[in-house]
């Protein structure tokens, strides 16, 4: 599912040897779960520990899984979250790290800045923030048809970039199985 993020993305992870993908937000909050579910569809396909890449399920908490990400020591970390972009719910866009203070990104905004600033500090890798507009963050409600669409394009575009970027051999796109087309 190549969208228009897929160049940028791409150049962005040329010349990455490790990359972590991080998916944060918190299940209990609706539409919040957007950077969760997408982590998770990725490991359904790969599982968590692969050459090259990890896939983390960080929930509420990513400053939890600051050891875990220093000892694999990455060049890259892309982030997913849902967040308020003042856009139509589900679309999906790149955020600069440094706009994260000015979103309410979720309801782990504060832990998000300060695990970038000390993993900066420590590994001194470079970060990507892909952020799903959300619609809802009910308690305890399903997420929403809108943010479902901007999971399914994100985890579309990471296991193409994974594909491309780490497996030579191509396995099928996330959603050949369920018989949606590629781009």
């Amino acid at each position: 599912m190549k969208t228009d993020l897929y160049p940028f993305l791409l150049q962005r992870l040329t010349d990455v040897r490790k990359l972590v993908i991080l998916g944060v937000g918190s299940e209990l909050m609706q539409d919040d779960a957007a950077g969760v579910a997408v982590t998770q569809n990725l490991i359904k396909k790969y599982g968590e520990d692969n050459t090259g890449f990890r896939i983390i399920s960080a929930y509420t908490n990513p400053e939890n899984f600051t050891r875990t990400i220093c000892d694999y020591n990455p060049d890259h970390i892309v982030i997913i979250d849902a967040a308020d972009l003042t856009t139509q719910p589900g679309t999906v866009k790149y955020i600069p790290v440094e706009a994260i203070n000015d979103l309410t990104v979720g309801t782990h905004k504060i832990s998000l800045i300060m695990m970038i600033e000390y993993l900066r500090k420590v590994i001194n890798c470079e970060f990507t923030v892909i952020a799903i507009q959300y619609k809802s963050v009910g308690f305890n409600c399903r997420m929403t048809r809108e943010v479902q669409s901007g999971v399914r394009q994100i985890t579309g575009l990471l296991s193409d970039i994974i594909n491309d970027r780490f497996h030579k051999n191509n396995p099928p796109s996330f959603f050949s199985s369920e018989g949606a087309e590629r781009k």
